[in-house]
């Protein structure tokens, strides 16, 4: 009896070594690339819009 308790308390380490740690890991850079991926675009269009607004005031003056 003793022994099978050790046995899934190592069963469950092994599995959170293996594999629980790992998408963890995976999930976090995942995350984060997401989320430098979306400031990077966000500053792209802030800054397309500004240039735009600056060039329909000086060339479309209606």
């Amino acid at each position: 009896m003793m022994q099978q308790s050790r046995a899934s308390v190592d069963y469950n380490e092994l599995m959170d070594e293996r594999v629980y740690t790992p998408i963890k890991q995976a999930n976090h850079q995942m995350t984060n690339w997401i989320s430098e991926r979306g400031h990077m675009l966000m500053k792209l269009d802030s800054r397309l819009n500004n240039s735009l607004k600056h060039l329909r005031k000086k060339y479309l003056k209606f």
